[in-house]
């Protein structure tokens, strides 16, 4: 018998084997296609930047190209994006180093939204504010600047301190929530005890501002701060 008559079969036979463990590995490696990617992408996103459903943020991802094909994975894909907190628009990086390197990028846009108060018809210069004048809406906070008005209660009877156009954006800014020469309640909190008051306003105000008022009873001017439409609250 030839010294390798034995050789070959054992060869040939380890051989198979490692063929087959081979094959069977390469089975056993997850695919993923580009519409998969991408929603892992927008679920990733979700939990990176922790931002729930009913949130005001929204992420809007740009589908990968289905021409890529499906990737394979031997684990789960990495993601990774810029550490920048307050990028609107970004690239996400997916990656994966096995059974071969690849690696993809997703641009991403994050856009916050937030409620606004806005008026549905032209207001002139001094209109005191009414319910039907105000209507809320959702707007991008990059494009919102000012004191922004969060419940269009808090301004019914105010007046407009300029003119403002039919879908325009109200801030306190815009507004005397007390105006001179107004007749407001004066309100007194010093130790648990409540008390008020009436006064003339001598300086217009809005929320938050500090303004001087005349007490109608004593005749004295103090300091305090608006807190409601003709409403004030003294200083301490």
């Amino acid at each position: 018998m030839n010294k390798y008559d034995k050789f070959y079969p054992t060869v040939f036979i380890l051989l198979f084997f490692i063929s087959n463990l081979s094959w069977a590995n390469v089975s056993d490696v997850a695919q993923y296609s580009p519409q998969q990617l991408t929603e892992m992408t927008q679920k990733w996103l979700q939990q990176e930047l922790n931002i729930s459903s009913n949130s005001a943020t929204q992420i809007e991802v740009v589908p990968l190209d289905n021409r890529i094909g499906n990737k394979q994975c031997a684990d789960a894909p990495e993601f990774s994006r810029p550490q920048h907190k307050n990028s609107r628009q970004f690239t996400v990086s997916i990656r994966c180093n096995q059974p071969g390197p690849w690696q993809l990028y997703i641009p991403v846009k994050v856009t916050e939204m937030v409620e606004t108060v806005t008026v549905r018809q032209n207001i002139a210069t001094g209109t005191v504010i009414t319910a039907d004048m105000l209507q809320t809406e959702d707007k991008e906070r990059r494009f919102v600047r000012g004191n922004l008005v969060s419940d269009p209660r808090q301004i019914v009877g105010a007046r407009s301190k300029r003119a403002m156009n039919n879908g325009q954006l109200i801030t306190m800014q815009d507004l005397c929530l007390v105006c001179r020469g107004d007749v407001v309640t004066i309100l007194i909190d010093n130790s648990g005890l409540s008390v008020s008051a009436s006064g003339i306003a001598e300086q217009d105000g809005t929320l938050g501002d500090t303004i001087s008022v005349q007490n109608q009873q004593s005749g004295r001017t103090i300091q305090t701060e608006v807190v409601a439409v003709n409403q004030v609250r003294v200083k301490f």
